[in-house]
């Protein structure tokens, strides 16, 4: 196993901090023994002037101002520009006392407590930088004593690592599933496709004409692909930094790739021997083996991620990302091709129109303005095909902590089948099977401040603020949490608005079953075949599917396993081959529902409609799908809510819908009112969580912070939702009021002792801790003897010399008063 790099780092820094601290002491204390000798020459000193002296010079040298022989400040030779006026105008002002009798005593002293201000302020500086130098100490050697820790968590600061028996278990689990082909009926699945797309029908409907083009610029594109010298330096910087921003890579494999940017004669030569991997397409294979590893997210859910060689790395995400873009273009085409994709969008009769034009005027009608165009627009440029990339330097932008928590309906198994008409073979209970692969996390850069609140505001919650209707532009950077956030805001509208104009509206919300894992090797061949891949790419498909993989800790004698099922987790090609596939869903549920589309985020989909029968028509699609493709539904997060306009009514939902709440993140869809509320109850669970990770970080302060920002500000401000005017000014102060609770009880006493489990092994205030702060101020003093730090201390940036602590209640506050109270109320 290669050696550990964040290791060397943290040797490196510790070198640094070690050689830096030491300095620093000296510096703090030769300054300290100066201004200790200069507040004892004061006590013996009355006369003002000669006082302004002592302290004039000792601000010089304690500033280490550098002066001419005369005591003269030399200009521009300090840092502190406005220090050095000072102190000059004041030389200027102790010559003109010598001989100025108007110069007043107030005068000398107001510039006396000016000097000792200097003077404290430097020593307020050199024990902050000390204090911070400690910090850091602390931070190295805790994690040179537990390195383990860090190993198996992704984002390394912040979260526990579970025992091994679990982890076990989650590859036991794993490995059932992927080296066992899946049983799939080929034939029913080219049926069922053949069906869809229209090609066993002898007129060829436009659909069948849609795929047709499909396939010749899917040609088109194969010979592109086909070119020589595809490599050169300007790709290899765009395919770097796309890997650099993903989760793919080893700390170690990420310093290789900076380096390789920083050299352009090894660009060269790398870009020489991909371009003829590239025109040998037919001979790549993955090697005797590939490398595994187990990572545990955020959610508690482990990963299996493949640590391919750096240069197999490159080649296969630049092929990812050629094929991710080329399939949205197309997949795009194909929604535009006339009478393909269907609208619900209803012709306005030509005797309505005449009677409308008698009433109101001759106007044409406007469709670019409705609302209808605005469902469109938001659905085509944040929902269709969302998971492929509209260019080569794409990428997912989110901070650390921005996952959708897990949760459950909490519904038996056997409950959940009696309530379903549809065939569908659960896959086995695998809790940590691995997940969906995450937005990729921007490693190399510091977590960004929250932006302007107000500003973030309104960007948000503007769906007119995009490009033209027609425009299908792709931003820099793809923000999956925001359009999450932006689909249950975009839900709670069409509640709102659904049922005060018709009555009632209805909804279903799903997930797919471990869909990585369990995705037919011959259901992708299939479906990418359908979509005119040449043999040539279908046989290196086979072969980047059918990986030989073997663990990391396995012994050397342990021969390599071929996979049978799934794709390889955080690969673009993985996302190229699911998207492919869930097109084929999302095209089917528009056939079936005469033109409403399933808004869709990977694997997690959700539909809703004002008719009922729509809402069941379109599962009917869902479940057709999964039949034909031998996927699975994940039940427990799966569930329908059918809202009347009377609160006292309900309404009966279909058995054929999906059993249970609509839910996400810490947020329910309450049937009685129509909006999302934040149920306690999961919160709870997740304070527990909050507490014992915290518990397992306090050794370090630095640890600590990151913990609180990634966990307790980050992950629970972003599964309550963003305040929005769907959701009223009720969910703002309930999110600030779960916030006030959740600070509360983690740094309060638990039920089963008298002392929080954060201050276990600590020194005990006097007085009870209530938030983060106050615990934070604490153990500074406890272990560093540093007391009255002020809050800024904790809440700057470390850039700017603070620690970077994070308040979840800066970026809410500030929008309380600009959320409607009452959305109903419009």
């Amino acid at each position: 196993m290669p050696p550990n790099s964040g290791s060397v780092f943290s040797e490196t820094l510790q070198e640094i901090t070690n050689t830096k601290l030491e300095e620093l002491s000296k510096r703090r204390s030769g300054f300290e023994t100066t201004k200790a000798n200069i507040i004892a020459q004061l006590g013996n000193e009355t006369d003002p002037l000669k006082r302004l002296g002592l302290l004039s010079q000792g601000v010089k040298d304690g500033y280490a101002m550098k002066t001419t022989k005369t005591g003269e400040i030399l200009a521009g030779q300090s840092k502190s520009a406005e220090l050095e006026l000072e102190l000059k105008n004041l030389d200027s002002f102790m010559a003109q006392s010598k001989y100025d009798p108007s110069i007043t005593i107030q005068l000398m002293r107001n510039w006396e407590d000016s000097l000792l201000r200097h003077l404290d302020t430097q020593s307020s500086k050199f024990e902050y930088a000390s204090l911070y130098a400690q910090l850091v100490t602390e931070w190295l050697s805790t994690e040179k004593a537990t390195p383990s820790a860090a190993e198996d968590v992704e984002m390394a600061e912040g979260f526990e690592d579970v025992g091994d028996s679990i982890k076990k278990e989650a590859r036991r689990g794993w490995e059932k599933v992927v080296f066992e082909p899946a049983d799939i009926d080929g034939s029913a699945l080219k049926a069922y496709l053949l069906q869809l797309f229209g090609l066993r029908d002898e007129d060829k409907p436009a659909k069948a004409k849609a795929l047709e083009q499909l396939r010749r610029n899917l040609t088109a594109f194969e010979m592109r692909m086909a070119a020589p010298k595809q490599f050169d330096s300007a790709t290899l910087t765009w395919v770097i930094k796309g890997l650099l921003a993903s989760d793919l890579l080893t700390d170690e494999r990420r310093e290789v790739l900076r380096d390789f940017l920083n050299n352009p004669t090894i660009l060269a030569e790398v870009a020489d021997v991909l371009n003829m991997r590239l025109a040998a397409l037919s001979t790549w294979s993955w090697g005797e083996s590939v490398a595994l590893e187990q990572q545990r997210k955020i959610t508690g859910v482990y990963n299996v991620l493949m640590h391919e060689d750096v240069l197999q790395a490159i080649f296969l995400h630049y092929i990812g990302v050629k094929w991710s873009v080329f399939l949205k273009g197309a997949f795009r085409s194909f929604r535009k091709f006339d009478g393909a994709w269907k609208s619900s969008r209803k012709t306005i009769p030509q005797l309505d129109q005449k009677r409308r034009e008698y009433y109101i005027g001759t106007q044409s009608i406007l469709r670019n303005g409705s609302v209808h165009s605005a469902r469109d627009q938001l659905y085509r440029k944040h929902y269709f095909m969302a998971n492929l990339m509209g260019h080569d330097a794409q990428q997912n932008t989110s901070l650390e902590g921005e996952e959708e928590a897990n949760y459950s309906n909490g519904m038996q198994h056997s409950d959940i089948v009696k309530k379903k008409k549809m065939v569908a073979r659960m896959a086995p209970q695998m809790m940590q099977q691995q997940a969906p692969p995450a937005p990729a996390l921007r490693r190399s850069a510091p977590m960004p401040p929250n932006p302007p609140p107000m500003a973030a505001f309104h960007a948000a919650y503007n769906p007119f603020r995009e490009q033209d209707e027609d425009s299908d532009s792709d931003s820099q950077e793809r923000r999956p949490m925001e359009d999450k956030q932006r689909l249950i805001r975009l839900l709670s509208t069409e509640i709102a608005i659904g049922t005060k104009v018709h009555g009632e509206v209805t909804a279903f919300h799903s997930v797919f079953e471990s869909w990585n894992s369990l995705l037919p090797h011959e259901t992708i061949l299939t479906v990418m075949c359908l979509l005119g891949a040449s043999e040539a790419w279908m046989a290196f498909f086979n072969k980047f599917l059918r990986a030989p993989l073997k663990f990391l800790d396995d012994s050397p004698e342990t021969a390599p396993r071929t996979r049978r099922r799934g794709t390889p987790a955080s690969h673009v090609l993985s996302e190229v081959f699911g998207e492919s596939i869930l097109f084929c869903l999302d095209f089917a549920v528009n056939q079936a529902t005469d033109g409403h589309n399933v808004h869709r985020m990977n694997d997690d989909f959700w539909f809703w409609s004002r008719d009922h029968g729509i809402a069941r028509t379109a599962w009917a699609a869902v479940s057709d799908f999964v039949n034909a493709t031998r996927t699975y539904i994940n039940h427990e997060k799966s569930g329908t809510v059918r809202i009347s306009r009377d609160p006292s009514v309900e309404l009966d939902i279909d058995e054929s819908l999906p059993a249970g709440d609509i839910r996400w993140g810490f947020l329910k869809l309450s049937t009685k009112t129509g909006k999302f509320e934040i149920d306690q109850a999961v919160v709870d669970k997740h304070i527990v969580d909050l507490r014992r990770q915290l518990a397992d970080k306090r050794k370090s302060v630095i640890s600590f912070i990151q913990a609180w920002n990634t966990f307790g500000a980050t992950f629970f401000t972003s599964n309550f939702g963003q305040p929005a005017n769907c959701f009223g000014r009720e969910h703002v102060d309930k999110i600030l009021a779960t916030h006030q609770r959740i600070q509360r009880e983690v740094f309060s006493s638990s039920s089963s002792s008298s002392i929080s489990p954060l201050l276990i092994g600590e020194a005990q205030p006097k007085e009870p801790i209530t938030g983060v702060v106050e615990y934070l101020k604490h153990l500074l003093h406890s272990r560093f003897g540093v007391s009255n730090i002020p809050d800024a201390y904790l809440f700057f940036p470390m850039e700017l010399g603070g620690l970077d602590l994070r308040s979840p209640f800066i970026s809410i506050l500030p929008v309380r008063g600009a959320v409607l109270d009452d959305p109903a109320g419009l």
